[in-house]
């Protein structure tokens, strides 16, 4: 199995035998379609020069672009050139790392062109108040590779410096050497940090299940086997509270920490993803509060309706997993059998005002804070 093309800050890479640092980077979604994919800020280690690599694996495409002007870019140029509509949506970010200029949330509509070789493209993107540029061109997978030995791709003549992205010039050798057991021992205590860090933040996980067993205002029910992995379930709890509160109980207790959720304005049911789990709270037949949480996995691998649920909230329940979520999840679980490989169901129609989005983000902005933005995006399209 190909390994999947995700990087982290500061990895080596190579583009078309080139190598690269990678600064940082933005996940972005297409919300009419459920299409993900992701941007990677980059620079070249031999001249310094800062590009996006684009990579979907899902659609298997893979692209790299540079930022320019708008010269060029006019519809009226475009189609003298023969350049055509190829992609266009409205695309969110869900997530970023690293040296990006981006937040959470941020939304822009785009416009990607390609020439009529099929090769060539041209990227438009329209963020609050700001209009981005870019061209670039097609990458073959095989074309981008993890460059692991670190000693041999090191560069007496450039240098980046994280600070501000910009070039700079070493310190000599000689310096350097001098350095070298204060480095070490830096080292040492990085890495003790980061093993600290790792342990406490895996105690604080905050999981729904987890808080669903905890909570007294919860009573367990049942639990549900994937009738395609008899290792993955999913837990059932009945409660007195109505569908909104315990929602928002919910959400409240994950910190807000939601990648998705919305209503389902047919039953008033609330579907909940996060990461890794996928929560649903709804009416049962009998008229019950009831609140369906498993794993991501349990999901992707199940054809099961939630327990007695009725047929409007079981249709919710697939269509707001498999338009928000499946393609996600597609490349996590991509050796592993699928209850949604034939689904045909139709996409939830997408909410900008949906009361738990917003609540959601409201609890996660008390939590954590937001980071401040001086203002657009960066990604360059799908």
């Amino acid at each position: 199995m190909e390994e999947a093309l995700k990087f982290r800050k500061g990895d080596r890479i190579k583009i078309e035998g080139e190598l690269y640092q990678v600064l940082g980077g933005i996940e972005l979604v297409n919300r009419s379609d459920g299409a993900r994919w992701t941007e990677y800020y980059v620079q070249n280690l031999q001249n310094g020069k800062e590009r996006w690599l684009s990579v979907d694996e899902i659609y298997d495409e893979y692209a790299i672009y540079t930022s320019c002007d708008s010269k060029g870019f006019s519809e009226e140029e475009l189609d003298a050139k023969g350049w055509k509509n190829a992609d266009s949506g409205v695309e969110e970010v869900l997530d970023w790392f690293g040296n990006v200029d981006a937040e959470q949330g941020e939304k822009a509509s785009y416009t990607e062109y390609e020439d009529n070789t099929g090769e060539y493209l041209m990227s438009v993107e329209h963020w609050d108040g700001e209009t981005e540029y870019a061209k670039g061109y097609y990458l073959d997978k095989d074309e981008i590779e993890v460059f692991g030995d670190l000693q041999q791709i090191e560069n007496p003549q450039f240098r980046v410096d994280y600070n501000n992205c910009q070039p700079r010039q070493p310190q000599t050798m000689q310096k350097r050497k001098g350095r070298n057991k204060k480095i070490i021992a830096v080292v040492v205590i990085a890495v003790l940090a980061w093993g600290i860090w790792a342990i406490t933040k895996s105690a604080s996980k905050k999981e729904i299940r987890n808080y669903l067993e905890d909570s007294p205002f919860y009573s367990y029910e049942t639990s549900i086997t994937s009738d395609l992995n008899e290792e993955e379930k999913a837990d059932v709890y009945s409660t007195d509270y109505s569908i909104e509160t315990a929602a928002k109980e919910i959400i409240t207790a994950i910190d807000g920490k939601t990648e998705d959720v919305q209503e389902n304005t047919e039953d008033e049911s609330v579907a909940i993803l996060t990461e890794h789990e996928y929560c649903l709270v709804y009416e049962s037949e009998e008229g019950k509060t009831m609140v369906q949480a498993s794993s991501r996995a349990y999901v992707y691998q199940s054809t099961n309706d939630p327990y007695h649920a009725r047929t409007t909230t079981s249709r919710h329940y697939h269509s707001f997993y498999y338009f928000r979520g499946y393609s996600r999840d597609a490349s996590r679980y991509n050796n592993r059998a699928s209850g949604y490989q034939n689904y045909d169901g139709t996409a939830p129609e997408y909410n900008y005002s949906d009361t738990y989005r917003s609540y959601s983000n409201t609890v996660r902005q008390g939590s954590t804070g937001t980071r401040t933005s001086s203002g657009g995006g960066i990604g360059f399209g799908k």
